[in-house]
């Protein structure tokens, strides 16, 4: 069976939001399938022909990554880009990317040891923030209020990481929120919806409570959003901003590149994989021309 004509969704495993962009994608008179790791062999191999297109959704960065990179270097063309997914799976490279674009983001500095990380919270002043360079959900964000929590994380650290494997680290000052951080959906080049997290927590996460609230999109977050855009290239994304309560200015605080919709799309009512889909369609559309 030829897969030229058709669009490939690489995955890990199918969760609600990959069985509603195949949904969409058939809907909007697609052929879509999913892709598990197994099958990369033999689309790699050329034993049929190159897809039109391969969604990158799998859970694992380190797998998105491969598999991107992998379709990539076979002809295959891919969305995201792999150069933009490792870029979103690292804050460290976004930081330095954000830095090189002139993107509004929280002051973010690497550290590679556990002497950098108490020096660069010492420079930056307390309250600060250390993360790993790369997680999701909030997982592993440390909010570092006095020295006894630094060298709380440094016991830490030194205890699960004896060889400093998973250096680097960034560290970021900390931006004191109203409570909220908001959540751009952009598809392609367009913000399709904005959502406010809301938590009593200072990580504003829904995998950490936090209830999702539809807000109005404004020119200030399409104009951040543009800039992420014009950075990474054209893509799905989930772009993070964060407001500072002292100034009123929005900071971009981080991209994901495999942004989860399902649960929000069913609370603010935006058809996110309807949206995607529509974007397929009118880009493989255009270079069919």
């Amino acid at each position: 069976m030829t897969t030229s004509d058709q669009i490939l969704l690489s995955v890990t495993m199918l969760r609600p939001e990959e069985k509603l962009l195949l949904g969409a994608l058939r809907d909007e008179g697609l052929r879509a399938r999913p892709l598990l790791m197994e099958d990369l062999a033999e689309i790699v191999a050329g034993h049929c022909g190159p897809p039109a297109l391969a969604l990158i959704r799998n859970l694992s960065h380190r797998e998105a990554v491969s598999v991107s990179r992998r379709l990539e270097h076979a002809g295959v063309s891919t969305l995201n880009r792999a150069a933009a997914i490792e870029t979103c799976n690292d804050k460290g490279l976004q930081a330095l990317l954000f830095a090189q674009h002139g993107i509004a983001h929280p002051i973010t500095h690497h550290a590679f040891s556990v002497d950098q990380v108490r020096r660069t919270v010492a420079d930056l002043g307390m309250p600060a923030v250390v993360k790993p360079a790369s997680g999701s959900w909030g997982r592993g964000v440390s909010k570092m209020t006095n020295t006894d929590c630094v060298e709380a994380w440094v016991a830490g650290r030194e205890s699960t990481d004896v060889t400093g494997k998973q250096f680097p680290v960034v560290v970021q000052e900390y931006i004191d929120k109203p409570g909220h951080d908001l959540r751009i959906v952009v598809v392609g080049r367009t913000p399709v919806v904005a959502i406010k997290r809301e938590s009593d927590d200072w990580r504003t996460n829904t995998h950490l409570g936090a209830t999702v609230q539809r807000v109005e999109l404004t020119a200030e977050m399409e104009k951040l959003c543009g800039q992420v855009v014009d950075a990474l290239g054209v893509g799905f994304y989930g772009v993070d901003l964060v407001e500072d309560r002292s100034t009123g200015e929005l900071l971009v605080l981080e991209v994901n590149a495999n942004p989860e919709f399902a649960r929000s799309s069913a609370l603010h009512g935006v058809n996110v994989a309807g949206h995607l889909a529509a974007y397929v369609a009118e880009t493989l559309a255009a270079s069919a021309v």
